[in-house]
């Protein structure tokens, strides 16, 4: 079946895109804030696991930590992309976040649930329970999505809606925010390839890849900005970045990345704001 979700447009037939203040690219770090079950498996079948699971609890322990004191430093507003679950698991992050004004998109009830597969009823279930939590804990319930392993069903979209979001960010085919066939739903980009999950699953790459993969795409989008507005997300895990010897790296692409002044240094919920503006105005 062809997808239904949204229609063919080549970026070279848009009207050019842009951005407060005459910025050239958007740019925003996606945290991911996760939680996960002891008692599922992940690269390996063993249950508990405690490798896989101390891995992935350091990024709540430690890690988002290390990280906020870095975006602290950069007056950076994350966009904390977050299980439901951790309202109630780490409500000390959700307190932090909530002070520093973060923007917050929803991102399933766990990491240990896909909704790939889930009947319509069962997911619209799931999904109210997802956002019960989060109008429990948070000033404002998110406006945008990103699904667990960035999973959905056909139907997802459609649900999302009636629950009041504006966007999506699981469909990673374009450099800029572009209308989807839901009325009132965007989809906004995600920069999968620079997604540090991806190098932390290639034993093969270093800190240093990283930090060259990252600057790369800066520069390209850079480049292509200044014809018309491009959007560049960042893509992070507390467990993955937030490690010592990864962080080092991150910090180096954040320090250059934020001090480009041509770059608008903001959450993906104010770039969906911006475009969904502009598509009423046009």
């Amino acid at each position: 079946m062809d997808n239904e979700l949204y229609s063919y447009q080549p970026i070279t037939e848009r009207t050019p895109l842009s951005f407060p203040d005459g910025k050239k690219l958007a740019f925003y770090v996606g945290l991911n804030v996760e939680h996960f079950y002891v008692d599922k498996p992940f690269m390996r079948p063993s249950v508990p696991d405690p490798m896989s699971h101390g891995q992935r609890d350091y990024g709540t322990r430690v890690g988002i930590w290390r990280l906020m004191d870095l975006f602290d430093e950069l007056g950076v507003r994350a966009s904390a992309i977050t299980n439901s679950d951790v309202c109630s698991r780490y409500p000390q992050i959700v307190k932090a976040g909530v002070e520093r004004d973060w923007a917050w998109i929803a991102h399933g009830q766990t990491n240990s649930i896909m909704q790939s597969g889930m009947g319509v009823e069962e997911e619209e279930k799931f999904l109210w329970d997802m956002f019960d939590a989060f109008d429990d804990s948070l000033p404002a319930r998110p406006k945008g999505w990103l699904g667990p392993g960035l999973s959905e069903t056909f139907e997802t979209p459609r649900i999302l809606a009636e629950y009041g979001l504006t966007y999506l960010l699981d469909w990673c085919c374009d450099d800029q925010p572009f209308p989807l066939e839901v009325p009132g739903m965007i989809s906004v980009p995600y920069g999968l390839e620079i997604n540090d999950i991806g190098m932390w699953m290639a034993t093969t790459l270093t800190g240093a890849d990283y930090e060259t993969m990252v600057l790369d795409q800066f520069e390209v989008l850079m480049e292509d900005a200044q014809k018309t507005g491009m959007v560049m997300a960042l893509p992070i895990h507390t467990f993955v970045v937030g490690q010592p010897h990864l962080f080092k790296h991150f910090a180096a692409v954040m320090r250059k990345i934020c001090a480009e002044s041509d770059v608008w240094v903001t959450t993906s919920d104010e770039i969906a704001e911006h475009y969904l503006s502009s598509m009423a105005t046009s």
